[in-house]
């Protein structure tokens, strides 16, 4: 951050193919709250935009895992089962210095699930899924409700970051 300018911060989301739908509605309210935020510059990662016709969508990938401040993990079933988000996104995000990961709970999870190392992170929405929240109003508040809980964890970041 230099000149008043608001510090930027890269967020990867990251969602399995199979919710792409549901992730859609949820990624464009969260683009339109983060864009008009007074504290941060958000600057939003989602394959779905930003991989191209002929891309080397691994490579684009971990490029933008490894330039991300924050991960956006939209869990589900099909989340928790993909081979490559528990193999590659979910190490790149998860208990990595400098990165801050963000679980949320997209539709609801079994309870037989394998949570890959989850089962201890507080997941926002846990017991109200994005999927389940009816409503345009009632969306955007739960999205309002999660760029807070992101500012809250940016806060403390910066917190133990100036305690260093």
């Amino acid at each position: 951050m230099s000149g008043g300018r608001k510090p930027l911060v890269r967020v990867f989301l990251s969602v399995a193919r199979l919710d792409e739908a549901v992730a859609r509605r949820l990624w464009e309210r969260l683009a339109v709250a983060t864009a008009v935020d007074r504290v941060y510059e958000f600057e939003l990662w989602r394959f779905d935009q930003a991989l191209l016709v002929g891309d080397d969508w691994d490579a684009c990938i971990r490029e933008a895992l490894a330039a991300s401040d924050v991960g956006v993990l939209a869990l589900s079933d099909a989340f928790l089962g993909s081979d490559y988000i528990t193999g590659v996104e979910l190490p790149a995000l998860v208990d990595v210095p400098g990165k801050h990961a963000v679980p949320l709970a997209l539709r609801q999870i079994s309870p037989h699930a394998d949570m890959r190392g989850l089962e201890h992170k507080q997941i926002y929405g846990h017991q109200r899924p994005f999927e389940t929240v009816r409503g345009q109003a009632a969306q955007t508040a739960w999205v309002h409700d999660l760029v807070n809980q992101i500012h809250r964890v940016l806060a403390r970041a910066s917190q133990s970051e100036g305690a260093r």
